[in-house]
């Protein structure tokens, strides 16, 4: 079996885009003869797009891409699969890539942090007076993240900003070096524009997010445990392979291999987390969907 039979293409860009409807009509041109599947977002900040397409097929997709928009080959982040890790292709016009509603407290074109090139994240943030602060939502946390990281423990991107300043637009951390990641680096982009228009000199990300960090960084690493990431694989490992973890269908919420063994764990249905909070009718609609994935499933086989 080829291993990188699939390629998996991960690239945003905050430019300032004009005519979206345009750029949506030539996105479909760039993959209506390839074998592409995932979601793009377009938006008059910029352009996110994860898809997944035969790796035969990538290079036309990236010199394409390259066309629209110029970007370093080190903007892309790149890893492998033997299969599909999206079950269609989606592009979508949007009001912004990272919904904030705060574009007068955000300026990402004079106001955001200072890149740590990945090869130089690790040493950076063991110097003493740096505050890491994993900007991701709480679950994301809970499966992996960076040794000493200060977890914010936010629900959506909106809590992470008043976290961040309750927490850390004070006087106590003034002076302080405040180092943030995230999986790909659109948060960062955002949260890190936010303190420094709010005030906050010191203010640093990780370059191209935890995906591109563990893409560059092999081996021995401050990274600790997996990566959450938002398609079919769930989570990868510090290799970028499909990681251990499952998603319960009636929550979206990342499970473990202890707590599917968990008595309240029914594929597709509940688990331990969501157990008892939802109504008999979508406990009925779960189980009929999880029919239904099984007979797509075992024709695909």
């Amino acid at each position: 079996m080829n291993d990188n039979l699939y390629t998996i293409i991960s690239y945003y860009k905050f430019i300032k885009i004009e005519n979206i409807f345009k750029h949506k009509n030539i996105f479909n041109k760039y993959t209506k003869d390839l074998d592409c599947r995932g979601i793009i977002l377009i938006a008059p900040e910029g352009i996110n797009l994860n898809l997944s397409m035969l790796t035969s097929q990538s290079k036309i997709f990236i010199k394409r891409l390259s066309i629209l928009f110029k970007f370093l080959d080190n903007e892309l982040k790149i890893s492998y699969s033997n299969k599909h890790i999206f079950r269609k292709l989606k592009i979508k016009v949007k009001e912004e890539i990272l919904t904030t509603r705060l574009q007068n407290q955000i300026n990402l074109n004079e106001n955001i942090g200072d890149y740590i090139n990945p090869t130089k994240w690790d040493n950076f943030i063991k110097e003493p007076d740096v505050i890491l602060v994993d900007t991701r939502n709480f679950y994301e946390n809970e499966v992996g993240t960076f040794s000493n990281a200060v977890n914010p423990n936010a629900r959506n991107f909106t809590e992470l900003l008043i976290w961040l300043d309750k927490n850390i637009l004070n006087k106590k951390n003034k002076k302080k070096k405040i180092a943030m990641f995230c999986t790909g680096g659109i948060r960062c982009e955002k949260a890190t524009s936010y303190l420094k228009v709010k005030g906050h000199a010191n203010v640093f990300h990780l370059e191209g997010g935890i995906l591109k960090y563990l893409e560059k960084i092999k081996g021995n690493n401050s990274w600790v445990g997996e990566c959450f990431v938002f398609d079919d694989r769930v989570t990868v490992d510090k290799n970028l392979n499909k990681g251990t973890f499952e998603l319960c269908f009636a929550c979206r919420m990342p499970l473990s291999k202890t707590a599917i063994k968990n008595k309240k764990y029914i594929k597709g249905v509940s688990c331990h987390k969501c157990h008892g909070t939802k109504t008999q009718l979508q406990i009925d609609k779960y189980s009929m969907r999880n029919k239904q994935l099984k007979k797509i499933n075992n024709h695909e086989r």
